[in-house]
Order: structure tokens, then sequence, then C-alpha cells
């Protein structure tokens, strides 16, 4: 076994290493791209709350491949007042920064967000990106075994070889 006819083998794990990870890359960006907003709404949610600590989990969030994209109001259910002193998360997660109390502690939160519907076009370009990472996988263990087989290879030429006498 020679270091040279292995050449060939390790120059295509690399490229088609290089291939799935830019092809998954180009699949993620136009998955983006064709994504379809959503609006939600979270009417009458408990919101008594003490800044900083307290935090409201709105209902889609648990959604497949669920991103909150904006949380467009946050208003009093009883008298209409905005609330803005709020953070929140892609996964959907609303931490007050002000301490929120009162008669009526519900408020009605509206948002906008993006998931992966079922019949959407990007849950299919989504699944077809996770099988390309599952296929991604096997390509460590490629290379692992190959290079077993290479230092295999060299040990055994070594012991191998005769010397004449």
């Amino acid at each position: 076994m020679d270091l040279k006819n292995v050449t060939p083998a390790i120059i295509t794990i690399i490229l088609i290493g290089l291939v799935l990870g830019i092809g998954m890359y180009v699949m993620m960006e136009f998955r983006d791209e064709v994504k379809t907003e959503y609006s939600g709404t979270d009417n009458e949610a408990p919101a008594n709350s003490t800044a900083g600590y307290d935090t409201f989990t709105l209902s889609d969030a648990s959604k497949n491949d669920y991103n909150l994209e904006s949380v467009d109001s946050i208003v009093n259910a009883s008298d209409g007042h905005a609330w803005t002193n709020y953070t929140y998360t892609s996964a959907g997660v609303i931490t007050f920064g002000s301490d929120i109390y009162g008669a009526d502690t519900e408020v009605n939160i509206s948002s906008t967000y993006t998931y992966d519907a079922a019949s959407s076009p990007e849950k299919v370009i989504g699944d077809t990106v996770d099988g390309l990472g599952d296929l991604a996988g096997w390509i460590a263990i490629i290379v692992v075994v190959l290079a077993a087989a290479i230092v295999l290879g060299i040990v055994l030429r070594s012991f191998g070889d005769t010397v004449d006498v």
C-alpha cells in the first residue's frame, strides 16, 4: 500500500464535505426566503409580573421550528394601556422590564412568527437539510476509518518487509 493510492479517496471525501456544507447553507438561506410569516395573539394572558424575573411564553411557541420575528403589541386587557418595557427571545419568551400589577392583570399580546407548517415549502426544505445533516455525520466516521486503514497499512508494511542478507 502506497500513500499516493489514498489521495483520490481523501480528495473525494473533502469534496463531498464541501458540497454538503455549501448545499446545506444555500438551502437554509433559501428556506429563510420562502418562509411564511404568521400572526398570533395571546388574549387575556396572565401578566402579574415582577420586573426582570417573571416571563411569559407565547402559546404558539411549541410549534415546529418556531421563530418569533416580532412582538407587535402588549396591551392591558381592560383599559387598553400599552406595555413597552419588555424583551423577547426568538423562542417566544417575553420578559417584562417593569412590574405589572393591578386589578386586571391580563394582557393581550400580538406577535409575528414563523414556523414549519406541515404542508409548507419551508418544512420540506428543513426536512431535507435535516436528512443531509444526518448524512454529513457519517463523513467523520469515514475519515476515521480511512485514517486507521492508512496507519494499519504503514505498520503492516514496515513489519512485513524482509531484509536479504
